[in-house]
């Protein structure tokens, strides 16, 4: 199952170099990553949540995590929205999105989302 993790970062240069210099040093890749300014947290998903979470821990570094259900869809205009739309049907909020990787017919997208149970249902996961 893939992990968002929420870095709880201070408002001042430098930080984000500090959690990616932590989690290269234990080799694990960031597939995904989403800041908003002067929200003080970044969110990953990695290639290893043991790695992360260990590494963050070891660390001293303030951060949650939720799961993620992994879609793979079309890569074709439409299909996140009739996923969301489907979810939505439902109401099933989705939280966060991230596009985790894609080749030349598919794409993988992680959501997080407020019934998880019954979203895997819904996307048939």
């Amino acid at each position: 199952m893939e992990k968002e993790f929420s870095v709880k970062l201070a408002n001042k240069s430098g930080e984000l170099a500090r959690v990616t210099e932590v989690l290269q040093k234990e080799g694990v890749n960031i597939r995904s990553i989403s800041t908003e300014p002067k929200a003080e947290v970044v969110r990953i998903v990695t290639s290893d949540p043991e790695k992360t979470r260990k590494s963050l821990s070891q660390s001293n570094m303030q951060f949650s995590e939720r799961n993620l259900l992994v879609a793979k869809l079309e890569d074709k205009p439409g299909e996140l929205a009739r996923i969301s739309s489907a979810l939505a049907k439902e109401g099933i909020n989705i939280d966060a999105a991230y596009m985790l990787d894609k080749d030349s017919k598919h794409v993988h997208v992680a959501l997080a989302v407020s019934d998880e149970d019954k979203a895997r249902n819904i996307l048939k996961l």
